[in-house]
């Protein structure tokens, strides 16, 4: 009798858990807090928050307030904010500084390296070759890191250099118009670049950096500095740390917030 008490108080337990993973208005607080959690958080714009101005609010705690740019919509679906990208100059910014100088060479932290990503959809496919949803890019010799759309392809790729201009990259899958994607990029110093489109990965292991290099380029979303490429989309819960996160913890990020995105 003892056992099979045991084992009724199991399937509570796990019943409650699957709940609280599979229900829209629990997921986005577990989301919510377990990006938060994150170690070597650098900055986390869900699209909640904003000001006066429009600017996007970081709710990492490290104040990193994302600027404005062309004329976004905030706006959500059930219980998802995100930000609508018109692509024709609509954009996020802030400029450099130390803390989004992430070269993954950083000894106070046990995994140093870099994860970037979030959940993003393609309203229409871009005109322009390499839009990016998420980076630190600019001109043909400050590029740091970012994850670029190839309109060629249908790709989405996850690019670093360490010396400003030889990227080196990794790909994912094709893009459908419509659908929303969690898309996270990571680097792993002089080990892997991997890539995640929802829950599938790739990697790359060829010839990878041991660092990133220090540009002073804008962290933008939405555009590629470089070409003034910007996407026509949407985007939410934008997260950037200076670790590389092991495949469970960006697993889970996934799995948490799917339900809120339907997918």
């Amino acid at each position: 009798m003892a056992t099979q008490e045991r084992n009724d108080q199991m399937v509570d337990l796990l019943l409650a858990d699957l709940q609280g993973r599979n229900e829209p208005q629990k997921s986005l607080a577990y989301t919510m807090s377990l990006i938060m959690a994150l170690p070597g958080l650098r900055g986390f714009w869900p699209m909640s928050a904003v000001d006066s101005s429009g600017n996007a609010f970081d709710q990492s705690g490290n104040g990193r307030t994302l600027t404005y740019n062309g004329n976004p919509t905030y706006n959500y679906a059930g219980l998802v904010p995100y930000i609508d990208l018109d692509g024709t100059g609509d954009y996020l910014s802030r400029a450099t500084e130390a803390g989004l100088d992430i070269l993954g060479t950083e000894s106070y932290i046990v995994n140093p390296g870099l994860t970037m990503g979030g959940w993003f959809q393609i309203t229409s496919l871009p005109g322009s070759t390499f839009p990016a949803f998420m980076g630190k890019v600019s001109g043909a010799s400050q590029r740091s890191y970012w994850l670029p759309y190839n309109s060629t392809t249908g790709e989405v790729l996850f690019t670093i250099t360490n010396d400003g201009s030889t990227s080196v990259q990794v790909s994912g899958g094709n893009l459908s118009v419509g659908t929303w994607y969690f898309i996270a990029g990571r680097f792993e110093p002089s080990t892997e670049l991997a890539i995640w489109i929802n829950g599938t990965q790739s990697t790359n292991t060829t010839s990878i950096p041991a660092s990133i290099f220090n540009s002073s380029s804008a962290l933008e979303i939405g555009r590629n500095a470089s070409s003034s490429a910007v996407v026509d989309g949407r985007a939410s819960m934008c997260f950037l740390c200076a670790s590389y996160l092991s495949d469970t913890i960006v697993s889970d990020i996934y799995q948490q917030s799917r339900v809120m995105f339907g997918v």
